[in-house]
């Protein structure tokens, strides 16, 4: 499954769609059908671990993707998902058809949903205390064998998780995730 290797995913990527590379341009035609809209799943992996549990930073939630004006808005789904935004933007021309380089922010806190993930559960929740500015690669179904649309990236900014007793780390870089619910 192509989203269990997000950084391979994203190096190659933004490779070959040049991601990070130019400045931001409005959506071409063919860009509004590579980004689908709807509830997905965020994905936030971090190399911040708690020791103490072995858990990895990694933290899954719901979210609802929406197309406004020139950027897509992905926001939480619920109070139990967080208070999460992401907003990101088509960064560059469509070079590859079914491939964009997409840019933008991520702020707010993304709680683990363990419904979301089929290993063991842990309470996790994933902060940004300032708007973290994010990279990387929408694509189409088919791309590299992904069964599903979705979203692949880096992210760089002030991240910290913290734990069901209050334990926390922090990181940065992280990778992002945006793809359907299985």
């Amino acid at each position: 499954m192509w989203w269990k290797r997000p950084l391979l995913v994203t190096a190659t990527l933004c490779v070959l769609t040049s991601c990070g590379g130019s400045s931001p341009t409005a959506p071409s035609d063919n860009a509004t059908n590579i980004v689908v809209n709807g509830p997905q799943v965020l994905r936030i992996v971090s190399r911040c671990t708690q020791p103490d549990q072995r858990i990895g930073g990694l933290v899954y939630t719901r979210v609802s993707v929406t197309k406004s004006s020139n950027e897509w808005v992905a926001t939480a789904d619920s109070a139990a998902a967080g208070d999460i935004q992401i907003r990101f933007r088509q960064s560059g021309p469509v070079v590859i058809p079914g491939l964009m380089a997409v840019a933008g922010t991520m702020t707010g806190t993304a709680v683990h949903l363990p419904e979301l993930f089929s290993g063991s559960a842990w309470d996790l929740r994933a902060t940004f205390t300032g708007p973290a500015s994010l990279t990387g690669t929408a694509f189409v179904a088919g791309m590299f064998g992904a069964a599903t649309s979705g979203i692949s990236g880096v992210g760089d900014g002030s991240l910290m998780l913290t734990d069901a007793t209050g334990d926390t780390c922090t990181g940065s870089p992280f990778s992002w995730s945006i793809f359907p619910l299985p």
